[in-house]
């Protein structure tokens, strides 16, 4: 499928997803791909995302940064078309020389929408890990990436967090994680408020039109800023953008996440991981609250260390003045570049050092 380009600020979130901003420096090629939702279950199902292919032999030659949304995001968290220099991850990772798979996670943008309680966090980590075989075997566009980088933000994740804690062939594995806004502890009065500012997609303005299958639930209108925006650190074009392409999520989802917030799971990843939360994330931060500041990278390092085997070699960032959707705040350019730095150290410039648990050097 041809790929259309466009510099306009798009509204409707279909025509969005018909045009993803395509970085200049970059191929990028529309993909839709056949999976299936468990090995009971051989229903098949396609999900959809946008590669974005880089020459640079020692990144995106031979490493792709596999990208998936969080709850009521699609792809166009990480390539938004409003001034995408400033928002787009895929353009920042491309520019700086890493291929992109950027996709629609199940029930989202034009990826496949099955049946609502057939959406969990364990699904969805399931045809994850086929995504990342297809990628190490050059399915999707032709190159085989021996190095399969996993990038989730918030139910994206955990979702990864998941996938890499709980599947013993490595194949299916990413080589290294990358979470945003995801922390094992969350603070209870803003995820109450979250609970409370969801309502099935059949009661929204925006999605209600869409036809989601029963069980899908989205942010009810004007609820995005408080829940996801630390307001002094956005734009208010970027938060009403987000209004207007908001997408679904389900209760099985969003239910089905604690189990993945634990130790058992966190315990037994084996590659590293790299951890960045913004400052005022509310849904997991509160510096009054002993033991939920976000303020540096020392007290994220803090909170987290102790759920994460020596293998994970866990190295974390806290992103100032930013909320939970950490890319389109201001400062997420910060996190992209906290990213580059740590792949860049881990693939190239610190490789010959790592230890016997493969971790580098502080």
């Amino acid at each position: 499928m041809a790929l259309i380009t466009t510099t306009a600020v798009v509204l409707d979130q279909q025509a969005a997803l018909a045009a993803d901003p395509v970085p200049p420096h970059s191929t990028c090629t529309q993909h839709t791909v056949t999976v299936t939702l468990s090995a009971s279950d051989p229903t098949p199902y396609t999900m959809a995302g946008q590669l974005c292919l880089e020459p640079d032999a020692l990144r995106g030659g031979r490493a792709v940064m596999l990208m998936i949304s969080g709850l009521t995001y699609d792809r166009s968290y990480y390539n938004n078309p409003l001034t995408p220099y400033s928002y787009s991850w895929v353009y920042s990772a491309t520019q700086h020389g890493y291929s992109t798979f950027n996709i629609d996670r199940m029930g989202v943008g034009l990826s496949s929408r099955p049946p609502a309680d057939k959406l969990t966090v364990y699904n969805q980590a399931y045809v994850t890990e086929q995504i990342v075989r297809k990628l190490r075997a050059g399915a999707i566009g032709g190159r085989a990436f021996p190095i399969v980088i996993g990038v989730g933000h918030s139910l994206g994740a955990g979702i990864l967090q998941y996938l890499a804690g709980t599947v013993t062939d490595k194949t299916g594995v990413p080589d290294y994680l990358v979470f945003s806004a995801w922390l094992h502890q969350g603070y209870l009065p803003a995820v109450t408020y979250l609970g409370n500012s969801l309502h099935p997609t059949s009661s929204d303005p925006v999605l209600a039109p869409k036809n989601y299958p029963t069980g899908y639930m989205t942010t009810k209108p004007g609820t995005r800023g408080t829940n996801f925006y630390h307001a002094a650190g956005a734009d208010s074009a970027v938060i009403s953008f987000d209004e207007s392409a908001k997408m679904p999520g389900t209760l099985s989802e969003r239910q089905s996440l604690g189990a993945v917030r634990t130790s058992n799971v966190t315990s037994t990843i084996t590659v590293p991981v790299a951890l960045s939360v913004g400052e005022f994330d509310t849904l997991q931060c509160d510096a009054a609250t002993p033991g939920l500041s976000c303020a540096t990278a020392a007290a994220i390092k803090t909170r987290e260390a102790p759920y994460y085997g020596p293998k994970a070699c866990l190295t974390t960032f806290s992103v100032d003045n930013t909320g939970h959707s950490v890319t389109l705040h201001y400062k997420g350019l910060d996190s992209f570049n906290f990213v580059h730095n740590w792949l860049d150290d881990n693939l190239i410039n610190k490789a010959h050092l790592k230890d016997a648990n493969g971790c580098i050097p502080a």
